[in-house]
C-alpha cells in the first residue's frame, strides 16, 4: 500500500477538526434552540445567587431559600461548591452587560424576550430577569464541548471518524445527557470534567491537567472526591505495568512519582473547599453544611434496584442505549482491560455512593441525574462497537434510540416542577412513590403534559411565542436552525475527506 503523505495527514487533521468544531457549533445551536430560559430547581438557584454575590459583592451569601443555612454574619449560604459560580460568572456578565443595554435602547420587548415573566420571590427570582437567562445557558455551552471531547476521545481509541461521530450524536440525542443542556445545573460540567480527566490520564503525559480537572471537578461538586481513588488507581495500574524498569520497587517507585503531578491540584481543590467552607460557616470543613440535609443510611437494596430497574431512576430506562454494554464492552475490554477496570470503578464508586444518601434519587428532578456524569464513561467503547457491529445490530441500536431521544423529549419539552405540582408527587403516599409506580411514573406525567401542550410544556421559545409574539420567537429560531443544518452539511463533507484518502491510495495500488 502506498504511504500516506504529509499533506494527506494534514488534511486528515483539519478534517477532524472541523468535524469537532462543527459538533460542537451544531450542538450548541441546539440546546440555545431548546433552552428553557429560567430555573426550575432551587439548586439552580443558589448557585445562581452565588455568583450573582460574587460579581457584584465579593462575598457567596445567598437569599434564605430551600437548602440554605445561616452562617457568618447572620448571613445564608448554599451548601454547594462554588466552581460551576465561578465558571457562570463570564454568562453573569454577559448578561448584566446586555440587560444595560436594552434598557439604554428602550427596548422592552427584547427584555421581555430574554428575561421572560417574573417567576419567585424579588430577593431570590426563579425566571423574570436577563442575566438568569445568560447564565442559563451555560450548559448549552458546556454540552457541545462534552460532545467534542466524547468525540476526540473515540479517535484516539482508534474509532473512525465517521463512526465516532455516529456515537456522538447518538450520546448527544438518545441518553440521559441530552436533557440537562436546557438547564443549569451542575451535572454537564461534572460529566465533562470527569471524562476530560479521565482522557488526560489515558494520554499518560498530561497528568497535571488531568489533575486541574478533577481539582475543578471537586470545586463543582464536592461529591466528585469519591471518584479520586479510582482515577489514581488507574493512574498508578498504567504507570507500573507500562514502565521500563525491570524492578518491581522501581517500576512501584516511577508510579507513586507519576502520581504526585496530578494528586497535587486535587489536593489544592480540597482545601479551597475547606477554606470557603471555613468562610461561610466558620468551621473549616470539607462537606460543608451538606449533613444538616443528608444523611448516609439508606438502604442499598432500594437504590440498586431504583438505579437499575425502576420506572423513575433506572439508568437503562432513561439512556437505553446502555442495554448493550454488554456487548459493545466485549472488544473492548479485550483491547482497553486497564480503562475498562476504571470505567466500571468509577460506575461503582458513584452508585455506591449515591446509594447509601437519603437522597439517592435526586428529586426534584427527572430521572437519575447523580448517575448522567458516569453516561459518557459507559458509552465510551460504543463506537469502537458500532464500527465492526452487523447490520443486524441495528435492529436493537435503532429502536433503543428512539426510545431514548422520545424520552429525552419529555425531559427537554416538560417543567418537571410544574409537573410535580400538578400531579400532587409533594403529597403521595409513600413519599417518592412516583419513582415506582408506572402510572405515576415522570415519564407518564410528561406524556400528559406534552400531548395537553399546556403552560407545562416550558421552552423560551415557546414562551416567546406565547408572551411577545409568534414572528419574534420564528426569528431568534431562524438563524439556530440554519446554524444547525450547516452544520450537518459541513460535518457531512469532512468526513467525505476523511474517507477520500484511503480510496485515493486505494487508487494508486
Amino acid at each position: 500500500m502506498m504511504p500516506v503523505s504529509s499533506a494527506d495527514k494534514t488534511r486528515a487533521r483539519r478534517a477532524k477538526r472541523n468535524i469537532a468544531l462543527w459538533l460542537y457549533a451544531g450542538f450548541l445551536a441546539l440546546n440555545v434552540a431548546m433552552t428553557r430560559g429560567h430555573f426550575y430547581l432551587s439548586d439552580e438557584v443558589e448557585v445562581f445567587q452565588q455568583a450573582r454575590s460574587l460579581w457584584d459583592g465579593g462575598n457567596l451569601s445567598v437569599a434564605p431559600n430551600v437548602n440554605t443555612v445561616r452562617g457568618r454574619n447572620g448571613l445564608y449560604y448554599a451548601p454547594y461548591g462554588i466552581g460551576q459560580s465561578i465558571l457562570a460568572l463570564p454568562f453573569y456578565a454577559a448578561g448584566k452587560t446586555a440587560h444595560r443595554f436594552l434598557e439604554k435602547h428602550h427596548a422592552a420587548s427584547w427584555i421581555k424576550t430574554l428575561a421572560g415573566p417574573p417567576i419567585g420571590d424579588p430577593d431570590r427570582r426563579w425566571g423574570g430577569e436577563v442575566e438568569i437567562f445568560f447564565v442559563n445557558l451555560f450548559c448549552a455551552f458546556v454540552m457541545p464541548a462534552l460532545m467534542v471531547l466524547f468525540f476526540w476521545f473515540n479517535l484516539r481509541l482508534g474509532v473512525p471518524p465517521l463512526w465516532s461521530v455516529v456515537a456522538t450524536l447518538l450520546l448527544g440525542l438518545t441518553t440521559h445527557l441530552a436533557g440537562f443542556g436546557v438547564e443549569f445545573l451542575q451535572h454537564p460540567a461534572e460529566a465533562l470534567l470527569l471524562l476530560l480527566a479521565f482522557y488526560y490520564l489515558f494520554e499518560e503525559r498530561s497528568r497535571l491537567l488531568a489533575g486541574l480537572c478533577a481539582a475543578m471537578l471537586i470545586l463543582v461538586r464536592a461529591s466528585g472526591i469519591i471518584l479520586i481513588p479510582a482515577l489514581t488507581g488507574y493512574l498508578l495500574w498504567n504507570a507500573f505495568y507500562r514502565s521500563a524498569a525491570k524492578e518491581t520497587a522501581t517500576r512501584a517507585l516511577e508510579a507513586i512519582g507519576k502520581s504526585a503531578a496530578f494528586l497535587i491540584p486535587i489536593i489544592g481543590s480540597i482545601m479551597i473547599t475547606m477554606l470557603v467552607n471555613g468562610a461561610k460557616w466558620g468551621k473549616l470543613s470539607f462537606s460543608g453544611s451538606y449533613g444538616a440535609f443528608n444523611t448516609f443510611d439508606n438502604s442499598w437494596l432500594v437504590s440498586l434496584y431504583g438505579f437499575l430497574f425502576s420506572p423513575g431512576q433506572s439508568i437503562f430506562l432513561f439512556s437505553p442505549l446502555l442495554l448493550l454494554a454488554f456487548f459493545y464492552f466485549r472488544p473492548f475490554a479485550k483491547k482497553y482491560p486497564f480503562e475498562t477496570a476504571a470505567i466500571f470503578t468509577l460506575a461503582a464508586s458513584y452508585t455506591l455512593f449515591y446509594g447509601k444518601s437519603l437522597t439517592w434519587h435526586g428529586q426534584w428532578c427527572f430521572g437519575p441525574r447523580y448517575l448522567v456524569a458516569l453516561v459518557p464513561l459507559l458509552m465510551l467503547p460504543f463506537g469502537m462497537w458500532l464500527e465492526r457491529a452487523r447490520p443486524a445490530a441495528w435492529f436493537a441500536i435503532l429502536p433503543l434510540a428512539m426510545v431514548g431521544g422520545f424520552i429525552e423529549v419529555l425531559h427537554v419539552a416538560i417543567n418537571v416542577s410544574y409537573v410535580i405540582y400538578r400531579e400532587g408527587y409533594d403529597r403521595l403516599v409513600p413519599k417518592d412513590a412516583y419513582i415506582f409506580v408506572p402510572q405515576v411514573s415522570q415519564i407518564a406525567a410528561h406524556w400528559r403534559a406534552l400531548v395537553a401542550f399546556d403552560d407545562r410544556v416550558d421552552l423560551w421559545l415557546i414562551n416567546v411565542a406565547r408572551d411577545v409574539g409568534l414572528w419574534r420567537a420564528l426569528a431568534l429560531f431562524t438563524p439556530l436552525a440554519a446554524l444547525m443544518a450547516l452544520s450537518i452539511i459541513r460535518i457531512k463533507a469532512n468526513l467525505a475527506e476523511t474517507r477520500a484518502i484511503p480510496m485515493r491510495l486505494k487508487s494508486l495500488e
